[in-house]
């Protein structure tokens, strides 16, 4: 206990480092006696003034702390709090560099990869507006000083950064988290406390839907039983023009999981509406949907263009979500199955294809590799496979099965770069060969790259 109480008063440590290059997150990355630093928010030929405080985790224990010499490629941060927040990861850099950037480091990953050489990484395409693109906030509220305030999380550590905006939100959600804020306020909500798991008003989350103009908010709480609540929905009601759904999401759990399985609507549509190209769906306050609907309309368009799909084709979409991709290829092929584990996203899915008119789709909740064996154990053949699996990827048994049902074709949508190269490896070493990634700029200011790419059969 004695050497702890020594170990958490050890005084910081200052040194001065110049960053030699970027890590694949966008920090800079430099030597210090022989070790490797990094030091976020920094860039290549900058020196920098760094402190090291032993006493905090690992991932905090680096803070910058001034640019002694900055680049010329540094631009000024648009956002007040882009130094402490860990949102953002690229604001300072040029909007042009940060798409070269997330182009290199996907190069990188395929040029280590001896079994994919001569897969042509395309330039990423971005944003006309990289700012305000995200359709989806959750952010945390708590008390601040006494008062009901919401925020976001100190670079690499737990603790709450007071906002009042957050830039690449959407306008609408920024405007009902002032809202929500301000009521909660001038009627003393009861903010809820981690610590005590005491209080009421736990997040709130706001979904838009860029092309149809409609706002979901949601308050996540820990009782059904808001005092006031009309006061708000008043609020809402003036302050956003295209509010369509006010939402209660009871979580009672002493959890991280900011959304409960419970919902209860408070006022309107229990749903808001989006359209992509023709087709229009509906987006439950559980169910995923790709944060930035201007990009994922750009890759349902490439998709077309790259999979080449004939009227015979039966297609199976692996985690599916509520259908986006199902429905936008549904009217060329033969059959569409959507598999999805999340029950909910399932019957937004089959709800979407009946209001879309589309009768040659079927949804399946499950997993995807025991749907896909009972598949086959029906005796049905499928064309094409179709996956857009989470950041980590898909299981190597997965990639094996699909090779034993030999489609024609596989289109991988991936929103890590990482996992996307390791299971493009496996998959060309049972038989299934890319020949070309294209990447779109999902999420403008931070790392993160989404990525399309069609595998055929090789010969």
């Amino acid at each position: 206990q004695k050497q702890m109480t020594q170990h958490r008063q050890t005084p910081a440590s200052k040194f001065t480092v110049t960053i030699d290059s970027l890590n694949a997150d966008g920090a800079g990355v430099a030597q210090h006696k022989q070790h490797k630093v990094v030091i976020e928010k920094t860039l290549p030929g900058e020196v920098v003034e760094m402190s090291y405080h032993p006493e905090r985790p690992r991932k905090s224990r680096i803070r910058l702390k001034r640019i002694l010499t900055p680049s010329p490629e540094r631009v000024a941060a648009p956002c007040e709090y882009f130094d402490r927040c860990c949102g953002c990861h690229l604001q300072h850099m040029d909007y042009g560099q940060q798409l070269q950037f997330k182009q290199s480091v996907i190069e990188n990953l395929v040029r280590e990869n001896d079994v994919l050489s001569g897969i042509a990484v395309h330039p990423v395409t971005g944003m006309p507006e990289p700012f305000h693109y995200r359709n989806k906030a959750q952010l945390p509220f708590y008390d601040y000083n006494g008062e009901a305030t919401f925020g976001l999380f100190r670079s690499g550590t737990h603790e709450l950064i007071p906002v009042n905006h957050c830039p690449v939100e959407s306008r609408e959600a920024n405007i009902a988290l002032g809202i929500v804020r301000d009521w909660a306020r001038q009627f003393r909500i009861p903010i809820y406390d981690e610590s005590t798991h005491s209080g009421l008003l736990r997040h709130v989350a706001v979904r838009k839907s860029v092309f149809t103009k409609e706002t979901m908010v949601m308050l996540v709480t820990t009782s059904r039983d808001i005092p006031h609540i009309a006061d708000l929905l008043r609020a809402l009601k003036t302050g956003l023009s295209g509010l369509r759904s006010v939402q209660i999401n009871l979580n009672t759990a002493d959890t991280n999981t900011i959304l409960g399985d419970e919902n209860i609507l408070a006022w309107g549509e229990n749903y808001i509406a989006e359209r992509l190209g023709k087709w229009r769906f509906r987006v439950y306050p559980n169910t995923f949907f790709q944060v930035n609907t201007v990009q994922m309309l750009k890759m349902l368009e490439r998709l077309k263009t790259e999979l080449l799909l004939n009227s015979e084709d039966r297609v199976f979409d692996l985690y599916c979500g509520v259908g986006a991709i199902a429905l936008s290829v549904a009217e060329q092929v033969r059959e569409v199955i959507g598999i999805e584990s999340n029950a909910e996203a399932i019957t937004a899915a089959e709800e979407n294809a009946r209001e879309n008119r589309l009768s040659n789709m079927q949804f399946i909740c499950g997993d995807a590799a025991d749907a896909m064996a009972a598949q086959l154990a029906a005796g049905h053949t499928l064309d094409v496979v179709i996956v857009d699996p989470p950041r980590k990827g898909l299981p190597e048994s997965l990639i094996e099965q699909i090779a034993t049902v030999n489609p024609r074709s596989v289109a991988y949508f991936s929103c890590n770069p990482k996992t996307l190269v390791r299971d493009l490896a496996i998959f060309r070493q049972n038989g299934y060969a890319a020949t070309d990634i294209f990447p779109f700029d999902m999420f403008p200011q931070t790392y993160h790259v989404e990525c399309l790419t069609v595998l055929q059969k090789s010969k």
